[in-house]
Formats: structure tokens, C-alpha cells, sequence
């Protein structure tokens, strides 16, 4: 959705809010709530710029952008209709690619289950940041529409608003993703500079930010690992988290609850950790830093010498290969993260902005 103004210094996007599936997604902007852009010149080759003036230019304009999600989605509605990962691997990398590639396994080898990836579409919503540097790699943070579909039953599945980190790794090479995260709802986006202004990546052990970005994570992980009561739950927004509920230590609590009503003797545990995807800071260009970051939940089911052993079955035995009872089962789950990180002086609390979940891997 784009509006009629013309260069918007700052835009909040306030965003409505759906369920939880698989995935946590949003859907709904009004145009009043984007920022526009000038007009922008023909796209050449991607990731090439026109001649620019000043000390970091701008290297991807609107049009290129436009041009690149044009070929991100037509991948990924290539590979979403035949499950084929061969059709992604040119358009996504890391996270992204994880995701997709287990889901398509799964669904391949069970066709009833209920996870579906949101279709990403070429609709750009109109917040944009885009690294300003005369080098490489480069990268961007576009949000896009989904398009709903259905699920194996049939029934309609969300239309999250989505935010593509892709990076362009050297001269001459495709833009690639390397995570799709669906937007919370009821959430406002951080004010940003226009697009054309462009912005800096942030290292990771800056230190202005309420926490530094190689700690965001980690101290997201101890969260979902221990609780809310954690101290490292202290600089976090933490109301209506979308997953501590439902995952971590609260998933860990439902399946014992469960087995203990069943008079099983299994045994649950959980730990949760930082991702190896590098961690992708955005200065907001009005204070603060969108951070990008993917935490791993490892879901560990065990017989606990009892003689109620675990099933491998289902999504559990397309990833891994087992099948039947087993002494032990773990099941990988990869939540690709956003979070607005204020600075110190700002007084205010980080925020989770959106949140991509999917079981990626299983063993024993």
C-alpha cells in the first residue's frame, strides 16, 4: 500500500493482528500510516545505482527494490506450488531457506499437516530501509503483503504483513532473503528516515542500545528457556508475547501436564539458543535499531527409562528418518525474530516486532 505524500521523514504502522499458527502473522495498513518516495530511476541491473552525490549514497533504488521482491515472490510461488526447494535457492538463503526447505519435506511426506508458509507477494507496504554504502554486501529490510491460502483441511490461512531482510553479497549476484518474519499486530513500526536517505547496519557490540545486538538474542532465548522471571527479562516488553505461551518453558509444562493426566512417566525439557544466522541491525535513522535475529528451541522428549517411549511419527519422522518408539525425540523449532531496541536514554523497553516459527529439524 503506498500513500500520495511525498517524502515522509518518519511513518508508524499500526497493524492488525491475527492468530497464532505455525507462524505468527498480521495483516491490515492504512496508507495514511506508510512512507512515499520520489519517483525513483528505470531499474538497470539490480543491485546497480545511478550516479549519486554525497559520502554514502543510496545503492538500490525503489524501482530496483521493486524489481527484486517482483523475482523474490515469483520464487517463492514456484516453490510453495510444487515444494521444491530448486526453485528458491537463487532467491533465499539461511533462515529463510531453512524454513521452506523443512516445511516442503514435511508436506511432501504429510500432506495433512497444518503449517503453510505465508505466500509472499510483490506488494510492497512501503517501509523500506536500505543500507547507504559504496560496498558490499548490501542489505535492505523491505515489508511486503502476504497472500492467504489454504491448509491441507481446506480451510483459509492468515495473510501476514511480512519484513524480507535480503542482501546482495557482491557485484553482479542476486539479492537474496535471509528471513521472512511475519509482523505482530497492534504494534506500531519505529519512526524511519525515507528510504532514499538510506541507513547504517549496526555492529553487533554497539553500545548505545538498551542491549547490544549480539545479546538480543541470547537474552531472548533465556526468556523462552526460563520464563518471564528471568533477569534478562528485565529490558523486554514482554505483554502479549507471542510465544511465551506456547513455546519454551511453557511448552515444556503443557506436555508434562498432558502426560502426567495420562499416568506416563515421560520426561520434557527444553533449551533454547542463539541462531547461527549473523544477526542484522538496522539503525532506524530517529534513534534505536531493528534487529533481526533468529533463536533455535530444542524440544526433548525422553522415556526416562520408562517403559512409555516417545512416537516418531508425522513431521517427527519426515525430518529425521525415525519412526516408532523411541528412547528419546527432539524436535528443533527456529524462530526468526524482529525486535525494535531503543537507546539507553530513550526510557523505554524492547519490543517484539514480529516472529516466523517452524519445526526445521528432529532427531534423537
Amino acid at each position: 500500500m503506498r500513500s500520495n505524500r511525498r517524502r515522509t521523514t518518519s511513518a508508524r504502522v499500526a497493524l492488525a493482528g491475527l492468530g497464532l499458527t505455525a507462524a505468527l502473522a498480521v495483516s491490515g495498513c492504512s496508507a495514511n500510516y506508510w512512507p512515499d518516495f520520489s519517483p525513483e530511476p528505470e531499474v538497470t541491473a539490480e543491485g546497480s545505482a545511478p550516479e549519486q552525490t554525497g559520502l554514502a549514497p543510496v545503492p538500490v533504488t525503489e524501482a530496483q527494490t521493486q524489481t527484486i521482491i517482483d523475482r523474490v515472490a515469483a520464487a517463492a510461488a514456484k516453490g510453495d506450488e510444487s515444494l521444491s526447494v530448486d526453485e528458491l535457492t537463487s532467491r533465499f538463503k539461511g533462515d529463510a531457506l531453512a524454513q521452506r526447505t523443512a516445511n516442503y519435506k514435511i508436506r511432501s511426506e504429510v500432506p495433512e499437516y497444518g503449517s503453510v508458509p505465508a505466500k509472499i507477494t510483490n506488494e510492497m507496504l512501503g517501509y523500506r530501509l536500505v543500507q547507504s554504502t559504496e560496498v558490499w554486501p548490501r542489505t535492505m529490510f523491505v515489508t511486503v503483503a502476504s497472500e492467504a491460502g489454504t491448509d491441507a483441511d481446506g480451510n483459509a490461512t492468515d495473510a501476514p504483513s511480512l519484513a524480507l531482510i535480503l542482501t546482495q553479497r557482491a557485484p553482479q549476484v542476486d539479492f537474496r532473503v535471509s528471513r521472512v518474519i511475519s509482523l505482530r499486530g497492534g504494534l506500531d513500526m519505529p519512526k524511519a528516515a525515507p528510504a532514499e536517505e538510506g541507513t547504517a547496519l549496526l555492529s553487533d557490540d554497539i553500545e548505545s542500545l538498551v542491549l547490544k545486538p549480539a545479546d538480543v538474542g541470547a537474552s531472548y532465548a533465556a526468556i523462552l528457556q526460563g520464563g518471564a522471571e528471568v533477569p534478562e527479562a528485565a529490558p523486554f516488553d514482554l505483554t502479549d508475547d507471542p510465544l511465551l505461551d506456547h513455546y519454551g518453558k511453557a511448552w515444556a509444562a503443557d506436555a508434562k501436564a498432558k502426560s502426567d493426566a495420562e499416568e506416563k512417566t515421560q520426561k520434557y525439557s527444553v533449551s533454547v539458543a542463539q541462531g547461527e544466522e549473523p544477526i542484522v541491525s538496522f539503525s532506524t535513522g530517529a534513534g534505536g535499531a531493528l534487529i533481526a535475529t533468529t533463536v533455535v528451541e530444542s524440544q526433548v522428549v525422553d522415556s526416562d527409562g520408562g517403559r512409555y517411549k516417545p512416537q516418531a511419527e508425522g513431521a517427527v519422522s519426515a525430518l529425521s528418518g525415525l519412526t516408532g518408539q523411541q528412547d528419546k525425540i527432539v524436535r528443533n523449532v527456529a524462530h526468526q525474530l524482529l525486535f525494535f531496541v531503543p537507546n539507553k536514554e530513550d526510557g523505554s523497553k524492547i519490543q517484539l516486532l514480529g516472529v516466523t516459527s517452524e519445526l526445521v529439524g528432529a532427531g534423537k
